[in-house]
């Protein structure tokens, strides 16, 4: 059986943030989706609860939803059996929602503006579920009378929020699972990155520096070692892309060779009475090329200039800087006489071509008469960006390989819903890690009611104090791993707090570093990855959790779960997610 809802456009768009659709009141009271913009029709929906519809109903746009989304326990008969109310969220699943418009343009507007919105990102994954509606008849819809506040609604919202969390947690740690690379690949990756910021430090040196002299060994011995270390890994049939780096690092060595040389005459002082003698030298030629001109084609000059000074004041009369005369008209004809006779002039007189040609040549020498400009500048900045270019391709095709699991099932975190409490299960890591973890994920998931857009560093420094503290409180602290998550912890808030200079993160503690790379890195994915991938750092879907959990899902932004549209089947996660929110219902939590 399908039910029917009405909605407006930007309405529609927000539930695609969420994946869901909750009565408007939950938008005023919950801690995630738009309570700014959203409003009400005047017809077709109440406020306090969902208004379902058994027969399609006349709208601009309205959303089928299949029964098996609604808890038919909920479902209260409003109008002659033909309209019902709901009274909470309605969760979407891939293949039982489908949302109707009125026309191809509108569905191609509604598609358009969602591409700027960055937490609007279920739209791929349900456009093929948009449809335009038929010319049936449709019955107006008509909507009076009691709209009851639901009894339960603090406890649907909490479910509400507790699921943002949990599932900006759970979606998280598959994009960090899907963009995990092995501990070989993020060593390389490690090494490509400083070979490239290495050169640019050698650019700095070569373009800003007061070097006479500069060592090139290390710059070469630190390509050896990248190149070495790229033959031991799964793309040594890519070989040839270290071929060209070094090709582009002879070049730049060479030119950068002959730059300082040129630097180095350029201050001396015979450079200085060279220049005298060139600018000297040019005002002669000057001289010579303006008498040349007067003598053999000064009247010609004059008359082509006299047809552009009446073309320049035709210009000004319509606001422009210059109006042509028109082709066939004695003017224009004439101009191209003119500037054929000076052009013949130029190309034929071989005592003006002599002149005119050292005069350009001391022009150009006189261009890299600035000490520190010459004329190798262009040529060795651009073969900079092509070996930075070329680093960047290589990084690509790293980044390319990602973690791949054997069972789609196996993908998903171990999590378990119990009462009062979710529990996380985690493979190589000590049972003291994974007690601190899960004290973390709960005091995360169990304070969901407030809003996380932005993570402060007073947020951070709260959760770090709590979590010590309870932490602290378990006997499994005192043990040697125990104290060392301790003194980290302890020493983290000191610093944070600054009462510390530094802290120290164990290096044989991998999901302990996960879980300090979420700390110290928490206002976006993007840091967490970076730092974690520069202190080689592995199990990165932990950190993500973390952050996805703390921000919740509403929150997080395409440019994240993009990553898992074409690596995880919609209907599995559906269905765990689906599992999960489930659990949380049936739970006193």
């Amino acid at each position: 059986m399908k039910y029917w809802i009405i909605i407006d456009s930007w309405n529609l768009m927000e539930t695609f943030t969420t994946e869901s659709l909750s009565p408007h009141i939950f938008y005023l009271k919950r801690a995630f989706g738009n309570d700014l913009t959203r409003y009400i029709s005047k017809d077709g929906e109440l406020f306090n609860n969902l208004v379902l519809y058994k027969e399609e109903p006349l709208s601009q746009f309205a959303i089928e939803l299949d029964d098996s989304l609604f808890d038919k326990s909920l479902l209260a008969e409003y109008k002659k059996g033909e309209t019902f109310l709901y009274p909470k969220t309605v969760y979407y699943q891939k293949g039982k929602v489908r949302f109707r418009f009125k026309n191809q343009d509108s569905i191609k507007a509604f598609i358009a503006e969602s591409k700027i919105i960055f937490e609007v990102k279920t739209i791929d994954k349900y456009s093929s579920d948009f449809f335009i509606e038929t010319d049936t008849p449709k019955k107006a819809p008509s909507i009076s009378g009691n709209d009851s506040f639901p009894f339960d609604i603090n406890e649907y919202m909490l479910v509400d929020n507790l699921f943002n969390s949990v599932k900006g947690g759970i979606v998280s740690y598959l994009c960090g699972l899907k963009t995990s690379t092995s501990l070989e690949n993020q060593s390389l990756i490690l090494s490509l990155t400083s070979l490239k910021n290495m050169i640019a430090g050698l650019n700095t040196v070569v373009m800003m520096g007061e070097e006479n002299v500069i060592d090139y060994s290390q710059y070469k011995i630190s390509l050896l070692k990248t190149k070495n270390e790229f033959l031991r890994s799964p793309f040594k049939s890519k070989i040839n892309l270290f071929e060209v780096l070094k090709h582009i690092l002879d070049e730049i060595i060479s030119l950068s060779t002959l730059r300082l040389e040129k630097v180095a005459e350029q201050k001396s002082p015979s450079y200085k009475l060279e220049i005298e003698r060139l600018k000297k030298k040019k005002a002669e030629y000057e001289d010579l090329l303006y008498k040349l001109e007067d003598s053999n084609i000064g009247k010609i000059k004059e008359e082509l200039n006299s047809i552009k000074e009446q073309e320049a004041k035709m210009g000004e009369l319509e606001g422009k800087k210059r109006k042509f005369f028109p082709k066939g008209s004695h003017e224009y004809e004439r101009k191209k006489e003119l500037k054929a006779q000076i052009n013949k002039y130029k190309e034929e007189n071989s005592e003006y071509k002599t002149a005119f040609r050292e005069y350009k040549s001391i022009e150009a020498s006189l261009s890299y008469s600035v000490i520190g400009v010459t004329q190798y500048d262009a040529t060795i900045s651009s073969l900079f960006i092509r070996f930075s270019d070329n680093i960047n391709d290589i990084l690509k095709l790293l980044k390319l390989s990602l973690v791949k699991d054997s069972k789609e099932t196996d993908l998903f975190p171990n999590l378990s819903v119990l009462k009062n409490d979710i529990k996380i299960e985690i493979e190589n890591a000590s049972l003291e890690e994974i007690v601190l973890y899960n004290i973390i994920f709960h005091l995360i998931v169990f304070n969901s009611n407030e809003k996380h857009n932005v993570i402060s560093d007073s947020k951070i420094v709260e959760l770090v104090e709590r979590a010590g503290k309870e932490f602290g409180e378990n006997e499994i602290s005192k043990s040697e791993v125990g104290n060392q998550i301790m003194n980290t912890l302890r020493t983290f808030w000191m610093y944070k707090k600054q009462k510390a200079d530094s802290f120290d993160i164990p290096t044989d503690l991998p999901l302990l570093q996960a879980i300090m790379s979420f700390f110290i890195k928490p206002r976006g994915f993007d840091q967490i990855d970076r730092f974690m991938l520069n202190r080689g750092y592995q199990l990165k879907k932990y950190a993500y959790m973390l952050w996805g959990a703390i921000v919740g899902y509403a929150s997080i932004p395409k440019t994240l779960t993009n990553i898992i549209n074409d690596n995880i089947k919609e209907d599995l996660l559906d269905s765990y997610l689906s599992s999960i929110y489930k659990s949380l219902e049936n739970c006193n939590i």
